[in-house]
């Protein structure tokens, strides 16, 4: 028999994560066996240990994917392009890419699996580690908004829960205690308040625009 192409080995691992996430967030860690998510892919029990050693990797690896990853995007955003007209477009494409990927049945599921394994995460210090990256993240963008004037300086990590608090709470209202179909529109509706009443709070003064700043500096 042939050996599997990268291509195909992309896929099945692809597969065992969405039938993990599937199962953890129906049955929970414990309550999911190796066995069960082979059944589910389609594949032998022993085909998952070419892809992950054990069932804690699994959930590990969706951790890092749908955690800390997700912020990644900061770190690759045109901000010249983006400060043009302020802070406040920049904040709220932001903003709309998190509410874009919590609105997603896959993210639910994942939302449901931390729900229900939060004990042992905490344990283990899984979430807090994930939270942590995140916020950094953030964190930095924020403290590189206020380099260039586009924001006052201040404290950055307060920053970060301040966007991110109400954000939270939010996608927990509208997203995860809602009943029936998430009513993503009025989320987005809230999310854009959200944003502009945190662009004024951290607005430079009219003397120091981003303009103002681009001028000095050149």
């Amino acid at each position: 028999m042939a050996r599997p192409t990268k291509e195909e080995a992309r896929d099945t691992r692809r597969l065992i994560l969405d039938a993990a996430l599937d199962l953890f967030s129906e049955g929970g860690f414990a309550g999911t066996s190796m066995r069960q998510i082979a059944r589910a892919v389609g594949v032998r029990e022993s085909a998952l240990y070419h892809h992950f050693p054990s069932k804690a990797a699994i959930f590990e690896a969706l951790l890092a994917e749908m955690g800390p990853g997700r912020s990644e995007h900061l770190e690759s955003l045109d901000l010249d392009a983006m400060l043009r007209e302020g802070p406040e477009p920049l904040l709220r494409s932001i903003a709309r890419f998190m509410i874009e990927g919590w609105a997603t049945p896959h993210e639910q599921k994942f939302v449901r699996m931390l729900m229900a394994e939060g004990p042992r995460l905490k344990d283990a210090g899984q979430v807090h580690s994930s939270v942590m990256a995140s916020r950094g993240r953030l964190g930095g963008l924020f403290a590189e908004l206020a380099r260039r004037g586009a924001i006052r300086p201040g404290d950055f990590e307060l920053y970060a829960i301040e966007f991110m608090g109400p954000m939270l709470m939010m996608r927990l209202m509208y997203l995860v205690l809602a009943g029936g179909t998430p009513d993503v529109e009025r989320l987005l509706e809230r999310v854009d308040a959200h944003v502009h009443h945190f662009c004024e709070s951290v607005k430079v003064g009219e003397a120091m625009t981003v303009k103002s700043v681009s001028r000095r500096r050149s």
